[in-house]
C-alpha cells in the first residue's frame, strides 16, 4: 500500500500549552504502521516579537520547499486565533497555489470571540480559510456549531482531545488531599479566583489537610504569588512551575482532583489526563467542558468567576470518601469509554484519507 505524506505544521515542542502536547502526542504515534509517513515543521517559538517573525519567516520558506519538492499528500495545520492566524492563513494560501489538501486543526478556545471582535477584512480571510480548508477539526459539538454559524460551508470534523489511559488510578489520602492545577498562568484561566476560593476556604477554617499545586507558569506568575501573600494563604499552595513529561505524570499520581476555573476553554488536555487516572474535576462550564466533566458525577461545573461556588465544590469533593471514591472511578470509566487515544489516531488517520481521496477526485 502507498503511504500517504502528511506534513504537520504548528508550534515549535519547548513552546507551553496544550497545542504543543497534541502535537507531541500525534508524533509519538506509530503512523508508519498503519501507512502514513510524518513529518512536522514548526512554525512558532516563545520569544520577542522580532524572533517570531524571523523564526516565521524560516519556516515558512521551508514549508514552501517542502511542498514543492517532497510533495505531501496533505499539510495538517494547528491553529489558533489572532497571529497563529495570520500565520496559518498563508500556509492554507501556500496548499491551495500548489493544490495540496490541507487539514486544519483548530484549538483556539477564543476563536469565535476573536472573530466577532476582528474587523471585516479580517473575517472575510477567517471565512474564505474555513471554506476552503480540506477539513476542519474542532474538539467538539459546541465549537462545531461556533465554526459553522461563521461559515457554514466549513467541512468541520468533530474530534476531541484524547490520551493514554496508564494502568494507574488515584486513591483517597486521608493525610493530604491534594488538589492540582495543570497549565498556563494566564487570566483566561482562572487561577486568581482559586486563590480567592482557597483564602474563603481558610476563613472557614477548611484548609486542615488540603494542599494545592498549581502548576505553570505564564505572564500572571509573580501577580499570583503576590495575591497568596497578600492573602496569606501561601502555606497550602505550591507554585511547582510548568511540569511535563514524568513530572507531571508525577504530580497526576499523588493528586486526588484537578481544579481548572478557566473563563474560556475547548476540552483541555489536563482535564482528559485528570480523568484518565481517576481525578475528580472542579472546572467552569465553557467551551465542551460538560463532555468530560459530568455534574454530581465524576465532579462539578460552576460559572466561571463564581469564587463561592468554587470554594463550595472544594469543599464537597473533599469531605465524603464515599462520594469521592464513586466520582473517581467515574472518571476513569470516562476516560476509557469516550476518550481512549486509540479511537483519536484513527479520526485523524481518517481526515488524512478522506482529504486525500477528495484531491484524487478533483484531479481525475
Amino acid at each position: 500500500m502507498e503511504k500517504i505524506k502528511i506534513l504537520m505544521v504548528g508550534n515549535d515542542q519547548s513552546v507551553k500549552g496544550g497545542i504543543t502536547s497534541v502535537i507531541q502526542q500525534l508524533l509519538a504515534y506509530d503512523w508508519n504502521s498503519i501507512g502514513v509517513e510524518m513529518s512536522f515543521l514548526p512554525t512558532y517559538i516563545e520569544d520577542s516579537s522580532i524572533k517570531k517573525i524571523i523564526f516565521f519567516a524560516h519556516a515558512y520558506k521551508n514549508i514552501k520547499k517542502a511542498i514543492r519538492t517532497d510533495k505531501p499528500d496533505v499539510v495538517h495545520i494547528h491553529m489558533s486565533y489572532k497571529g497563529s492566524f495570520y500565520r496559518k492563513y498563508l500556509i492554507h494560501k501556500l496548499c491551495k497555489k500548489y493544490d495540496v489538501p490541507d487539514v486544519i486543526h483548530l484549538h483556539g478556545s477564543e476563536f469565535q470571540k476573536w472573530y466577532n471582535e476582528s474587523n471585516s477584512r479580517t473575517k472575510k480571510k477567517i471565512r474564505n480559510l474555513l471554506a476552503e480548508s480540506s477539513a476542519f477539526i474542532v474538539l467538539g459539538d459546541k465549537w462545531n456549531k461556533a465554526v459553522k454559524e461563521i461559515e457554514p460551508a466549513t467541512r468541520t470534523v468533530v474530534v476531541s482531545n484524547a490520551v493514554h489511559i496508564p494502568d494507574y488510578t488515584t486513591n483517597w489520602n486521608g493525610d493530604t488531599f491534594q488538589i492540582l492545577f495543570l497549565g498556563v498562568l494566564i487570566k483566561r484561566k482562572g487561577v486568581a479566583d482559586l486563590i480567592q476560593a482557597i483564602s474563603l476556604l481558610k476563613k472557614e477554617g477548611w484548609l486542615n489537610n488540603i494542599k494545592f499545586i498549581i502548576a505553570g507558569s505564564g505572564s500572571e506568575e509573580e501577580s499570583l504569588k503576590q495575591q497568596a501573600s497578600e492573602l496569606k494563604v501561601e502555606p497550602w499552595i505550591e507554585f511547582a512551575g510548568w511540569t511535563d513529561g514524568k513530572a507531571k505524570e508525577r504530580y497526576l499520581k499523588e493528586s486526588q482532583a484537578l481544579v481548572l476555573p478557566s473563563y474560556n476553554e475547548g476540552l483541555p488536555i489536563a482535564v482528559l489526563e485528570a480523568i484518565s487516572y481517576g481525578l475528580p474535576v472542579i472546572a467552569t462550564a465553557v467551551g465542551d467542558m460538560a463532555a468530560a466533566v459530568r455534574e454530581g458525577e465524576n465532579g462539578f461545573l460552576i460559572k466561571p468567576g463564581d469564587v463561592s461556588a468554587l470554594a463550595d465544590k472544594i469543599k464537597k469533593i473533599t469531605e465524603d470518601k464515599g462520594r469521592y471514591t464513586q466520582m473517581s472511578a467515574k472518571s476513569k470509566e470516562i476516560a476509557l469509554t469516550e476518550f481512549s487515544d486509540s479511537k483519536y489516531f484513527e479520526k485523524i488517520y481518517n481526515c488524512y484519507r478522506e482529504a486525500t481521496h477528495k484531491k484524487a477526485f478533483k484531479m481525475s
